[in-house]
């Protein structure tokens, strides 16, 4: 499609390739300057990139995608561009190194308000040099009486597990017992459960049990604000499976993991990774009553990354009007958010973006008319009818996240009426049970495609197992009595 505007791109590729990092304050940089007033794709095949209308050519192999540039023009919208992520050509989908991811530059930006920042919305995905997180919850309530509360006195006071089972009509005894505490009692908040491959004596644990177990082997850091989980494959220590980060347990959806969470504002994020036998993390970050939490590598930094593309003092999280802003503190490496719907470009509101090893700048220049600014119909622009592939185009630094694709929670975060569809109705909370919290879900969705989900597993049952041990015995004395 031909738009009667142009889109400019300013792009400054550093000439060393390494994690797909951008050093800003190198010197060893190549400028150049593309244009296009038609969709087009920007790609790579060497260093610097270019834009290319028909990727379909001989070179195709050779191409590095970057970005899409998809071009509007009708009646009711001026002509604008837009930019989004390219994983996939005419519904095909590219290998992980035949395109890169595009992230949005957060450093000197600022939204309507004068804000310093981005405003971060849950589920967005941020890098800090090479470390990426995603947001996982947020809390922005504040609360009274928060002046001597601490992380420390929470985790602390969360030992109280090993209480003792309540003997009352609910109680139950099983013929197999739990293989930690060795009991076979159980109840219905406490089951017996069968989460793995095991069988015989070793086939049942109570749920806290395993709950506890599981919370054993996680290395925890805390300090007045920030409390820190981290831990390498949380399985079955006999038969090595690897336990589901949720449980479905009778229509019951239980999470394995349970994450203390402090009262007041807070943020949770999760350290991504990209296979198995990497380090995966949880950092619950409390503001209380600060305003400001920095990262960064140094030791006076609240929340403290060891990476050494990590600057000392990299970035801030800002609490600010009861919103979480994410502020980047002048890093060699930037500070990033994942892009992954598309992005309107508009004019005079110039955008910055990173792909791989270079910086680009996009800007739009509108065709001259006679029509004054304040005639053109723009008020619709963001009213979720502009669509590419079906994902709303909606306005980013606004709290709507920009690292979520689906377009029910995109419509659902922009308050705007949502009408599920009965095939989505059955498998949303599958669709994005990767970003629960728990054992499996740190991986990041387009590098490894094994998420473990929500398990439903087999519930410990006394009165089943009375019965079949009722029918084997009388199956028994029947067989007795005819061989007599």
């Amino acid at each position: 499609m031909t738009s009667g505007s142009t889109i400019t791109a300013k792009i400054e590729t550093w000439s060393r390739d390494s994690f797909e990092l951008l050093d800003y304050d190198a010197t060893d940089i190549t400028k150049t300057i593309i244009k296009s007033k038609t969709s087009c794709y920007m790609v790579r095949t060497d260093n610097v990139p270019f834009f290319i209308e028909n990727p379909f050519t001989e070179e195709f192999s050779k191409l590095k995608f970057l970005s899409k540039i998809q071009a509007f023009d009708s009646k009711i919208h001026t002509d604008y561009f837009s930019i989004s992520p390219v994983t996939s050509i005419n519904e095909k989908n590219l290998e992980r190194e035949q395109y890169e991811k595009l992230w949005l530059v957060v450093k000197a930006m600022k939204n309507k308000a004068g804000i310093n920042g981005y405003f971060l919305g849950e589920g967005d995905v941020i890098r800090v040099g090479r470390c990426k997180f995603r947001i996982k919850e947020l809390k922005n309530t504040q609360e009274n009486g928060m002046e001597h509360f601490s992380l420390c006195d929470m985790l602390s006071g969360n030992d109280d597990d090993s209480e003792e089972l309540p003997h009352n009509e609910t109680t139950r005894s099983f013929v197999l017992p739990c293989r930690i505490c060795l009991s076979e009692v159980y109840f219905p908040e406490n089951p017996l459960i069968s989460p793995c491959k095991c069988g015989g004596t070793m086939k049942y644990i109570h749920l806290k049990c395993l709950q506890q177990c599981l919370m054993s082997k996680l290395t925890t850091k805390s300090s007045d604000c920030v409390l820190s989980f981290s831990w390498k494959k949380l399985g079955c220590d006999l038969c090595k499976k690897t336990y589901p980060y949720k449980l479905n347990l009778q229509g019951r959806t239980i999470e394995l993991l349970e994450i203390p969470k402090p009262p007041g504002q807070y943020i949770i994020l999760e350290a991504l990774c990209k296979d198995k036998s990497s380090q995966k993390g949880l950092h619950v970050v409390h503001m209380g009553n600060k305003a400001c939490i920095k990262i960064g590598r140094a030791q006076e930094c609240e929340l403290r990354i060891t990476d050494i593309s990590v600057s000392r003092n990299h970035a801030k999280l800002n609490f600010i009007g009861g919103n979480f802003y994410l502020e980047d503190s002048g890093s060699k490496f930037g500070t990033l958010v994942q892009i992954k719907r598309p992005i309107l470009i508009e004019e005079n509101k110039d955008i910055r973006m990173q792909s791989g090893r270079s910086l680009i700048s996009y800007s739009l220049k509108l065709p001259w008319t006679l029509i004054p600014s304040c005639f053109r119909t723009s008020s619709s622009l963001f009213d979720g009818t502009l669509t590419n592939k079906n994902i709303p185009i909606l306005p980013y630094n606004t709290g709507i996240p920009l690292s979520i694709s689906d377009q029910y929670k995109l419509l659902a975060y922009a308050g705007m009426p949502v009408k599920f569809n009965e095939k989505y109705k059955q498998n949303r909370n599958i669709l994005y049970e990767h970003n629960a919290l728990g054992a499996n879900s740190s991986y990041e969705m387009e590098d490894n495609e094994s998420v473990g989900s929500c398990e439903e597993v087999e519930i410990a049952n006394a009165e089943e197992a009375a019965e079949e041990a009722q029918c084997e015995e009388t199956n028994r004395f029947e067989v007795t009595a005819f061989n007599s």
